[in-house]
């Protein structure tokens, strides 16, 4: 896999004029060759006059519009022109993702941890990452290093079981194309590098929660959930997981992008991403019990979890229990504009196959 590392395209641009080598870029950088490749050939598309308004203001992110005056002379008229960035093409969308699929390289042998409890299950649900917001001086580096510390307490504290499943409740990034508003309701979004840049570094970082996992349990499942912000980055990582793990036994990828239910004994867990019109404990309860009937009467454990809202909540109902989860990323603009009071916190909790919970480990952010 490639490792982005937070650089933009400009930044790969910087040191391509000072060492005149990809192959040096990608050296210095600690990427990979095909990433600086990318980087640059995104460069050479853009318009000179659209690159120069970027550069004018200072952003490596490409505008949705700019506005172009020039002065009259005694020979022409003075002009002020909209510019507006050449949208992709089918062919362009599809030779852009068969580059990034050909640069996935299979996982190399992760070995199985010692010993492990099959009768144990460690759940991660990982729900509202936000990565590429910008808060302040908090942006995608500070977003890297939040999660990967968060989860690898959580990994090493909980009991060692043979069976880990991650859930990707999605919002794993802020946006979902370089737009910089949210596909349904527009709201504008604070991002802080290109949208191509932030989905290299949402699969580079879920290979490294994935292979951490791999080398803490016998075996770990994994699904990743659309979410309001980022609906195309579920697509993504899906495919990218996909040829990543394709010989690794121990690895799992679950179907489905709005879903996700898994049976362990006597436990049913379900989870969605919480955007969904059906939004009572007692509806949602009855939409898993009509759609997933053997899973529920096989059960005596049952719990739906989601997160969207930003703040812990949880809700008994007869049959099922509903979890609702705090943030991975600290309150942006949008939370602090709507009073979200919420903490931020990573929680992995442990089941038995009999039935229950038998532990639960949660890191907690002190923002």
């Amino acid at each position: 896999m490639s490792e982005n590392k937070g650089h933009t395209n400009a930044d790969y641009l910087a040191v391509y004029e000072r060492l005149g080598s990809m192959k040096a870029v990608a050296r210095e950088m600690g990427v990979n060759e095909s990433t600086v490749r990318r980087s640059l050939n995104r460069l050479k598309k853009r318009d000179p006059a659209m690159q120069g308004a970027m550069d004018a203001v200072g952003t490596g992110l490409v505008p949705s519009m700019a506005w172009i005056k020039t002065k009259a002379t005694a020979d022409t008229p003075g002009y002020s022109i909209m510019l507006r960035p050449p949208e992709e093409t089918p062919e362009d969308v599809a030779d852009r993702i068969a580059s990034r699929m050909n640069d996935i390289v299979a996982a190399p042998a992760i070995p199985a941890p010692a010993a492990c409890a099959d009768d144990l299950l460690n759940f991660l649900p990982l729900y509202d990452v936000h990565l590429g917001q910008r808060v302040g001086s908090f942006g995608t580096a500070e977003a890297v290093e939040r999660l990967r510390t968060g989860v690898n307490d959580v990994i090493d504290r909980a009991p060692a079981a043979g069976t880990m499943v991650i859930l990707n409740g999605g919002d794993f990034t802020e946006a979902t194309d370089n737009s910089a508003l949210t596909p349904q309701s527009k709201h504008h979004l604070a991002v802080d590098m290109d949208f191509d840049d932030i989905s290299d570094i949402a699969v580079d970082l879920t290979v490294e929660i994935i292979d951490r996992a791999l080398s803490a349990s016998d075996r770990v499942v994994y699904q990743g959930l659309k979410g309001n912000h980022d609906p195309a980055i579920a697509v993504a990582l899906r495919q990218a997981l996909r040829m990543r793990y394709r010989d690794e036994p121990r690895f799992e990828l679950l179907d489905g992008l709005d879903l996700f239910t898994y049976s362990f004994g006597n436990n049913l867990l379900a989870g969605i991403h919480g955007d969904q019109k059906v939004s009572k404990a007692e509806s949602l309860t009855l939409a898993i019990a009509a759609r997933h009937a053997a899973a529920w009467g096989n059960s005596r454990n049952r719990e739906l979890w989601r997160g969207h809202r930003h703040n812990q909540l949880s809700v008994a109902v007869p049959g099922m229990t509903l979890y609702q989860v705090n943030p991975i990323c600290p309150p942006g603009r949008y939370a602090s504009d709507n009073l979200f009071t919420g903490q931020s916190d990573i929680q992995l909790v442990t089941y038995k196959h009999s039935g229950g919970r038998c532990a639960s480990t949660v890191h907690i952010f002190q923002d």
